[in-house]
């Protein structure tokens, strides 16, 4: 047949935050680890992270003059359940809040550069739904730090044990390899030559981040199309409330550039065409404003604009004015250069343009508080995976947190994991027969001359998903989303054309693979919606828009090429009681 077979104990794909942090803590347990990635680590899109990352650090008693005093493990439990409307599973919620602080004094040990006070402790600052200032942040450039550092760390395990480290930069997963519901390894094809190799391993972590690019309007780069978790899905993971989108209130107006939520943590405000801080208008962000959930804020920005109120019909301002230059430049000196660079507008000048844009998935593969999946020896982390961290609408800050977290807790189940597989030899024919399987999917693409190209469908998909499946959903637009999906998955396997003959370097090729990927997801988040018949969190129904108290995960998966969704129930340990009324979430001891 012809492909090369590389053996290691585990195989990370995807080189982000927590995929990284997979591969430090696979080394130290002296794993033979290969990380896969379609581009180089300090590419991937934890790097554009900026806001900071939640951790509850080491404080004095509650004082009256200190906001930062009087902050607990179980304040950050609790707003991360309140904010994600109590359908978060408690225990890998506790799981996260309890293992944040080590991550933060660990990457701090480990020369991470974060901001700090004038007492030379570690600064915090205050993100939306938080009830204490405990984002640890880096200026407005958290992710960009954080990822040099555990890169670093990366590079010296590396150089001390260049035998049980190596990373495949700009190669592209094809399949997971599964036999009798068990991993077994990937195939995957270097995008430099085209040459297809299979890699074989003891345990899996997937690590590929979040689907956002299935979206028109979204700050996800077109690295996250939603490939990365298809790939599990074909393989039979079961993916978990995938119609839990959330949307950033503040992306810069006709751009894929998000605007931080920092910059409303520092004190920036929302204003409409009128100079009106309108959020204080709406009962539901009255009190908090602009540091109100990101599914309100939302929410109220397409009220705005749609009542007539917005700026040239399509967004609105955020006013950072009143941060004074001199904050600007310490604390978001990010946001000042892209705003300059793309708008020509100082943020300490001039309102920003912005509305709201995809940006972070809430569902993903369904794994529980140990990173594990449906699938015995897959783990998963990060943004692609879904433990039930977020609820149905994830706080800021969090997802950071998350993917260092359960990055490292994949590694250390994947270990266990290891340690208890009994030895197996699999037939060579197996990984041949999976190899030739790829090979003639690839050929197939390169030498069929249909009349749509891969631009063409992808576009349309995206209008589709930006019109029907958006902040606000209903039933009669999201049957027409999937009637429109459902044909151009017929004009993809039918009558698709691909650019380019050659299978090296060619991106026309890898945008061709992944596009079916993006429309099986786009798929999935459409009915996953069209089946959620009430309003939750991020997925609000205008056809049904009262939560129906119902708290259950929806799992989606792909049999015979129908979508089948069944529901499960949310793991809560009822430490927090909640009832409705009138739309409203009271909390009571």
């Amino acid at each position: 047949m012809g492909a090369d077979m590389k053996e290691f104990d585990v195989i990370i794909v995807g080189a982000g935050m927590a995929g990284l942090r997979a591969a430090i803590d696979s080394v130290k347990r002296d794993q033979r680890v290969a990380v896969i990635t379609k581009v180089h680590p300090l590419r991937s899109h934890s790097v554009t992270a900026s806001g900071g990352v939640n951790a509850v650090l080491d404080k004095p008693q509650k004082t009256k003059d200190d906001p930062f005093s009087g902050d607990s493990i179980d304040m950050h439990l609790q707003d991360t359940i309140a904010c994600g409307h109590y359908f978060s599973d408690t225990a890998a919620v506790e799981t996260l809040v309890n293992r944040g602080p080590g991550m933060i004094k660990e990457l701090e040990r480990w020369g991470c550069l974060f901001s700090r006070t004038k007492d030379n402790k570690i600064a915090q600052r205050m993100m939306g739904a938080s009830s204490k200032p405990r984002t640890v942040y880096s200026a407005d450039k958290t992710g960009h730090v954080m990822m040099n550092t555990l890169y670093e760390q990366c590079v010296r395990l590396r150089q001390n044990k260049p035998s049980q480290l190596q990373f495949f930069e700009e190669w592209f997963v094809l399949k997971l390899l599964v036999i009798n519901n068990t991993t077994a390894g990937v195939i995957a094809m270097q995008i430099a030559t085209g040459k297809i190799e299979i890699f074989t391993a003891k345990a899996v972590i997937w690590a590929t981040g979040g689907i956002g690019r299935v979206y028109g309007r979204t700050s996800n780069p077109l690295t996250n199309s939603g490939w990365g978790v298809a790939i599990p899905l074909y393989a039979g993971a079961l993916l978990k409330d995938m119609e839990f989108i959330q949307f950033h209130p503040t992306q810069l107006s006709g751009s894929h550039i998000l605007i931080t939520e920092a910059a409303r943590g520092e004190g920036a405000v929302l204003v409409n065409r009128k100079g009106e801080r309108f959020l204080e208008a709406y009962d539901d962000s009255k009190k908090d404003k602009e540091l109100s959930p990101r599914d309100i804020i939302s929410r109220n920005i397409r009220r705005e604009i749609l009542a007539g109120r917005g700026v040239n019909a399509s967004c609105v301002h955020l006013d950072m004015r009143g941060l004074g230059t001199k904050k600007i430049k310490t604390r978001l000196p990010g946001v000042q250069e892209l705003c300059k660079t793309y708008t020509g507008l100082d943020p300490a000048r001039h309102l920003i343009p912005v509305t709201p844009g995809q940006h972070y998935t809430i569902g993903g593969i369904h794994t529980n508080e140990k990173a594990e999946t449906n699938i015995h020896g897959l783990f998963a982390a990060g943004e692609c995976a879904c433990a039930g961290v977020h609820g149905a609408n994830r706080m800021g800050g969090n997802s950071l947190l998350e993917a260092l977290v359960f990055g490292k807790i994949a590694s250390e189940s994947a270990n266990r994991y290891i340690a208890h597989k009994p030895v197996k030899t699999l037939k060579s024919n197996f990984f041949e027969n999976a190899c030739f399987e790829e090979e003639n999917k690839i050929n197939y693409l390169l030498s069929h001359n249909g009349h749509f190209r891969v631009a063409e469908i992808r576009d349309k998909m995206h209008e589709i998903m930006d019109e029907h499946v958006s902040i606000y959903r209903d039933g009669m637009g999201l049957v027409n989303a999937a009637k429109a999906i459902k044909d151009l998955k017929n004009k993809y396997n039918n009558d698709l054309l691909v650019d380019g003959p050659d299978r090296r370097a060619n991106y026309g090729l890898i945008e061709a693979i992944e596009l079916k990927g993006s429309l099986d997801i786009a798929d999935i988040i459409i009915h996953a919606a069209l089946k959620r018949n009430e309003s939750i969190g991020v997925h609000f129904r205008n056809d049904f828009p009262v939560y129906k108290n119902r708290s259950r995960h929806s799992l989606s998966k792909i049999n015979k090429g129908k979508i089948k969704i069944r529901y499960i129930p949310v793991k809560s340990k009822n430490k927090l009681l909640k009832t409705i009324s009138a739309g409203t979430i009271l909390v009571k001891k």
